[in-house]
């Protein structure tokens, strides 16, 4: 009888553990749980977000802003870059739009993939990160010359990305390089950060810039509402220039701005249009827009060296600076004055 009072003393005491006791004890872990299961999935929420894949590693979410609030800082050099998201627009010009040149046709509809790019044109200071990592020296320092204008563009020497000819800082956009040197700079970046960085297709770049608008500029027909978004021939040029055809506006600056002065586009993107021409990564081919599939063209010919030029630059008049302006050098070594680049990550 004893035994048996014993046991049922003992389930009484641990019957009265499970009810008041042990629920006391678990609360705090059973909290702590629930806690830690919540910040995961704030944590994955946040990396869906901010990145995908790969790039994940790499980028730093900096700004919440853009189409879709997705910017980051590539960290070698410190270039802020874009989502562009991914759609199809109508590329090309109609004949009626303004400036219109022959290769820019026939329009036709064209979808892409999305892209990171960066947010505007590199800079000196960004081009001068990569050359003291890499030990690389552009064209125009190994050859010793570029092309400067005065009052005509000319082939002078001495001329460089360090010696641009006219006052810039390292917040200015780099000058006088080639295709060839900015493809170089990609190339130590998609080694450096296995990611893979290039320069835009031409396709890409005129997606870019429309920045979901199909009007000659993205911010409208008006070619002299340039000056709140664009760097490129006006008034302030003309005092310098008397014979440019010019924009009946003033931005402030005969040359080179410093990148990300203007007002950007629909995409978050400045300097689109002005400041410097752009390389692209296509071959230029005149009728290349009859050759164009619906997805994601690009034009390489192998046995063709012309290459395209995108966006207009502080020389440029009010007809070439348009999204759908081409424009092509017969070499990937030419480099410039009003010569520049811009990166994608793919």
């Amino acid at each position: 009888m004893k035994k048996v009072m014993v046991f049922l003393g003992v389930g009484m005491l641990l019957g009265a553990a499970y009810w008041f006791v042990l629920p006391r004890v678990r609360a705090p872990f059973q909290q702590m749980r629930r806690e830690a299961a919540t910040h995961w999935d704030e944590l994955k929420r946040a990396a869906r977000t901010a990145v995908k894949g790969d790039q994940a590693e790499k980028a730093q979410l900096v700004d919440p802003q853009g189409a879709d609030g997705r910017h980051w800082v590539e960290p070698l050099t410190g270039m802020p870059f874009v989502w562009v998201p991914g759609g199809c627009f109508r590329m090309g010009s109609d004949e009626g739009e303004k400036g219109r040149d022959r290769d820019e046709g026939p329009p036709h509809d064209v979808c892409v993939e999305g892209f990171w790019m960066g947010r505007r044109e590199v800079t000196q200071g960004e081009f001068r990160r990569f050359v003291e990592a890499s030990g690389y020296v552009t064209e125009a320092e190994r050859e010793g010359f570029s092309w400067v204008y005065t009052g005509a563009w000319e082939r002078r020497g001495g001329y460089s990305w360090r010696r641009p000819g006219f006052f810039q800082d390292d917040t200015h956009p780099v000058v006088h390089v080639s295709l060839n040197d900015a493809l170089a700079m990609a190339n130590w970046l998609s080694e450096k950060t296995g990611g893979s960085f290039g320069v835009p297709t031409e396709a890409q770049w005129e997606y870019a810039c429309r920045g979901g608008r199909l009007g000659a500029r993205f911010w409208g027909e008006d070619p002299d509402e340039a000056c709140r978004y664009a760097n490129a021939a006006d008034a302030a040029a003309a005092e310098d220039f008397p014979s440019w055809t010019v924009h009946r506006c003033s931005d402030g600056f005969v040359f080179t701005a410093p990148a990300g002065s203007f007002e950007p586009n629909g995409f978050g993107l400045q300097d689109m249009l002005g400041n410097v021409w752009e390389w692209c990564a296509d071959s230029y081919d005149p009728q290349g827009y009859r050759k164009h599939g619906p997805k994601n063209p690009v034009i390489l010919d192998l046995s063709n060296t012309s290459r395209v030029i995108r966006g207009g630059s502080w020389y440029s008049r009010p007809e070439h600076v348009r999204c759908a302006k081409r424009d092509a050098l017969t070499r990937p070594d030419r480099r410039s004055q009003d010569l520049g680049f811009r990166l994608i990550r793919r």
